[in-house]
This record gives C-alpha cells, sequence and structure tokens, in this order.
C-alpha cells in the first residue's frame, strides 16, 4: 500500500491518494472506515474554514479502478451524519465533538449570510 499526497495548483486542499496495489478497494474500505471519516471530518474542517463549494478529499486505487471521494458543500451534511453514527457506534467521542463542532460552524457561517431587518428602533 503506498498513500501519497496531490497537491494542487489551485487554492484547494490536497487529494489524498491511497494506492492498494492488487488488494480490493472494497475490502480495504469496509476495514478502514476509521481513517475514511477521519479523513472526511479533516477535509470538512478545511472545506468550511476556507468557504469552498467542493473538495476532492480521498481517492483509493488499485491496479484496475479507483474511487474518489468528494464533498460538496450543499451534501456536507449527509456526510458529517455518517461520520458520527460511525464514531458514535465504536464510542469514539472525540471525533463526535470535532463534527458536532462542525455542525455549530456551519450554523455560524449560516446565519452570517442572512439578511437581517432593522427595526424601526435601529433606525437612526
Amino acid at each position: 500500500m503506498k498513500i501519497s499526497i496531490i497537491i494542487s495548483m489551485e487554492n484547494t486542499p490536497t487529494l489524498l491518494h491511497i494506492e492498494l496495489g492488487h488488494q480490493s478497494i472494497r475490502n480495504w474500505i469496509d476495514k478502514n472506515q476509521y481513517i475514511i471519516f477521519s479523513e472526511i471530518i479533516r477535509y470538512s474542517e478545511i472545506m468550511i474554514k476556507e468557504k469552498l463549494q467542493l473538495v476532492q478529499a480521498i481517492m483509493v486505487s488499485n491496479g484496475y479502478d479507483n474511487i474518489v471521494f468528494i464533498l460538496k458543500k450543499e451534501n456536507l451534511d449527509i456526510s458529517l451524519n455518517k461520520a458520527m453514527d460511525y464514531f458514535l457506534s465504536i464510542e469514539e467521542y472525540e471525533q463526535c465533538a470535532r463534527i458536532r463542532n462542525l455542525f455549530i460552524l456551519i450554523e455560524n457561517y449560516k446565519n452570517e449570510t442572512k439578511d437581517f431587518k432593522i427595526g424601526k428602533s435601529n433606525k437612526r
């Protein structure tokens, strides 16, 4: 197994590339959910803080095929909820706290972009 980081020339995060040689991608992903979900959290943190719309996070490949994990802003809550379910199931509460903090950060960013109406008492 070979792990490499592909650096993008654009202002986007690097892609984590995991080369499995001739191992089964499906079996590796099933056995390494901790790594996958941990990286999804890490890339979600980058994505939220950098206010990116899309991130190609992880590519797992072998000699025959590859799978790319792409995070999209509009579906980030789905990915984080799946990560939360996994980490709750193995009682990894530190990771759950990181996910909770990301949900709070997402809400804070949403609230920053909302238009607020100014009441009569504030118009001066």
